[in-house]
């Protein structure tokens, strides 16, 4: 699971950094991206976190994401200079746009916002607009560790609750993708991969296929198999509808439906391979720091470009050992004061 969650984040800095076409396409990964978390999420909920830990859980999460991305924000700010133009906006914007940078949250909004006349205006389609608001975001890609914690937020209430509620989640969000397409035209960008609403049916894709791989849940392990299948089914027709560009596309979303339906085996399979799981390490802090090292290098050819993919990945490398692990360090006793399920955590990649 860790090579192929290294192998998504490249997948996505290689597109943003070269801008070439990268296979499977860089809103594919990201939302392979968010079909791992929701698998992620559903097992550490059922056998890790107990009853009356809601708190723990948002806590630890928010230790997970925050760290490496203040490190990362703090020097993007200082490298890059696409954002100092916000504070031409009136008060209102300007400290919505710092405590979203701040939070977190909030910055997928980014994409339905552009500015004009000195304001904050509603887009519906932002690559209409003059000058969106996500340009001027240090962290571009940051939008999704928003759609993430919303994610995180609802997961409690949700990913325990069995196959069947599951999948009538997953039908929900898709009958919704569906339906602003259908009845309001909203499709293509950002519809078709940024809406939180659209977005949900994969990250609860993702936590189907935990029944699918949970041995204390093999009695309905059967059904959830079923159900994942016509999941992975339905979200390739779906996206596939919400926005075509080709063969290209069917391609990158075959991609996805593979990464649906083969998670719980893969993790089953690569859960106790320790080069697996370090590299799975890598991937969070190569996928929020590559546009770092875009600003650093200013690639202006391919090759600078490469040199900038290398750049993010020593990076992360750095932020792993420096942040990222003596933090989950302590997030992992955090869980332990608490009575926390340490099995599972052991297999897990800073989960």
């Amino acid at each position: 699971m860790g090579t192929l969650r290294i192998l998504l984040a490249l997948c996505v800095a290689y597109g943003h950094l070269t801008k070439l076409p990268s296979f499977p396409s860089s809103d594919v990964a990201v939302q392979s991206f968010f079909v791992i978390s929701g698998f992620y999420m559903a097992l550490v909920l059922n056998e890790k976190y107990g009853p009356g830990s809601y708190w723990l859980f948002i806590s630890n999460r928010v230790l997970r994401l925050w760290p490496a991305y203040a490190v990362v924000l703090i020097l993007s700010l200082a490298v890059a200079d696409n954002w100092r133009s916000i504070f031409a906006l009136n008060w209102f914007d300007v400290a919505f746009f710092i405590g979203s940078q701040i939070l977190i949250v909030g910055q997928d909004l980014y994409l339905f916002l552009f500015v004009s006349d000195g304001t904050l205006a509603f887009t519906a389609h932002y690559t209409e607009a003059s000058t969106p608001l996500y340009t001027l975001a240090p962290i571009p890609q940051a939008w999704t560790l928003g759609l993430e914690i919303y994610f995180y937020l609802l997961a409690p209430f949700l990913v325990r609750r069995g196959p069947l509620f599951i999948a009538a989640m997953v039908a929900a969000s898709l009958a919704l993708r569906m339906l602003l397409q259908g009845a309001f035209g909203l499709s293509g960008e950002p519809w078709s991969f940024r809406f939180f609403p659209s977005e949900f049916a994969l990250f609860m894709a993702g936590s189907l296929g935990y029944y699918v791989y949970a041995p204390k849940h093999r009695a309905q392990r059967t059904l959830a198999k079923t159900l994942l299948s016509v999941a992975a089914l339905l979200l390739f027709l779906a996206l596939a509808i919400n926005r075509w560009d080709g063969m290209w596309r069917l391609a990158s979303l075959s991609v996805l439906g593979l990464v649906i339906v083969s998670t719980p085996n893969l993790f089953s399979a690569t859960k106790d391979i320790p080069w697996d799981k370090y590299l799975g390490e890598l991937s969070y802090p190569i996928y929020v720091c590559h546009f770092l090292c875009g600003w650093m290098l200013m690639p202006s050819t391919l090759a600078v470009a490469y040199a900038a993919l290398l750049l993010s990945v020593a990076m992360s490398i750095a932020l792993y050992h420096l942040i990222d692990r003596p933090i989950d360090n302590w997030r992992q006793a955090r869980l332990r004061r608490n009575g926390g399920t340490m099995a599972v955590g052991r297999l897990l990649p800073s989960v």
